[in-house]
């Protein structure tokens, strides 16, 4: 995802700080930001405005009849000629960024100086919010929320819904009558077998690049927590060349019925339930090729820190005493592209989400 900074070429302690910082937050970046890897990008030239629209090509019929030889003049077939349509989904861009003061007194007097840990908080938090806004794109079409409603967008000229699989598949619901003491309303492996099944009933394609084809499943850790006690996945985990805790190494846990399963802290969660008011409702996306889409500049295609340091004076610090880190992105209002590539999980979990993290926004 990102990319390797410029090192500076000073030598001095200034110098040596900056290219291990710059080190530090693009380990961040390539580490944590998991549902940006998960979205087609289109890149925004310079200086083209505030709005961006992406194409999509739609899909040829199958040609199952015979064509003509010799430019037509034979009596049986058809010389077939084959038109392609596209059509677009226009977003608007919206710049999302934080900012924070640091006075010149904290800079030069604390030991140990809060320069580097803010800089990496920062990054995180820039990190942070830019994949939960992706994620709710993915669930909800809007990265500002992540509401119940899944996502509809206008393909081949009609208004289509993301399918959603609720529980392990068996169930007709909807999120107000999910309730985690029924079993087939929490997650199971059976709910990546119907999500992949869905897909390619709908001619759903991986991600382009994808080792082994598969889907890409983005779980809550709660839900990841339900999986792993469930039966079928067990059994799963313990086959193969990748056995027990190995499946469940860094963010992976481990392929189920043609779907890579990822845990991300970002997944949308809805709190509390409607039945249990103990439970929590999880929307969990799974992603195909060209499903949604995001947005980049050719210069500045991932966020990153800037440090303002103290010392012009202005009208808001006439002494020049403030310094300030910031970081900002733009993103995409709209990112559903086509709907008939991704499939929402729709789960109950008791295992309720610690919600006093001030950065843990995932709930609505």
């Amino acid at each position: 995802m990102a990319q390797r900074p410029n090192y500076i070429t000073s030598t001095g302690p200034a110098g040596m700080l900056r290219n291990y910082w710059n080190d530090k937050l693009l380990e961040i970046l390539q580490n944590e930001a998991l549902a940006a890897d998960l979205m087609d990008v289109q890149t925004i030239p310079a200086n083209s405005g505030n709005t961006i629209e992406f194409h999509r090509i739609n899909s040829f019929a199958k040609q199952l009849a015979g064509i003509s030889q010799a430019l037509g003049w034979m009596t049986f077939g058809d010389l077939k000629g084959t038109s392609w349509a596209t059509d677009s989904i226009v977003c608007a861009t919206r710049l999302i960024g934080n900012d924070l003061e640091i006075t010149e007194e904290a800079i030069m007097a604390l030991e140990p100086n809060p320069m580097p840990t803010l800089t990496e908080r920062f990054m995180y938090n820039a990190k942070d919010t830019i994949d939960q806004n992706n994620i709710n794109i993915m669930v909800c079409n809007s990265g500002t929320t992540n509401s119940a409603t899944a996502p509809s967008v206008s393909y081949m000229g009609a208004s289509v819904s993301v399918a959603v699989v609720w529980g392990d598949g068996s169930q007709t619901l909807t999120e107000a009558t999910l309730d985690a003491d029924v079993s087939s309303h929490r997650i199971a492996a059976e709910s990546f077998n119907t999500g992949y099944t869905t897909l390619r009933s709908q001619s759903a394609r991986p991600r382009s690049g994808s080792s082994r084809r598969a889907f890409d499943c983005l779980v809550s850790p709660e839900v990841a927590g339900d999986l792993r006690t469930d039966g079928t996945f067990q059994d799963i985990a313990l086959k193969g060349y990748n056995r027990g805790e190995n499946k469940f190494e860094q963010a992976m846990i481990g392929e189920v019925f043609g779907v890579r399963v990822i845990e991300s802290e970002n997944v949308s969660v809805n709190f509390p339930g409607t039945v249990d008011t103990s439970d929590q409702i999880v929307r969990c996306p799974i992603v195909g090729q060209g499903y949604a889409a995001r947005v980049s500049y050719a210069t500045a295609g991932q966020p990153k820190v800037n440090f303002i340091p103290p010392g012009k004076a202005d009208k808001s610090d006439p002494y020049g005493l403030i310094g300030i880190l910031t970081w900002k992105a733009r993103v995409a209002t709209q990112g559903v592209l086509n709907p008939l590539a991704g499939v929402i999980i729709k789960v109950a979990t008791t295992r309720t989400k610690n919600r006093t993290q001030d950065d843990d926004q995932t709930w609505q």
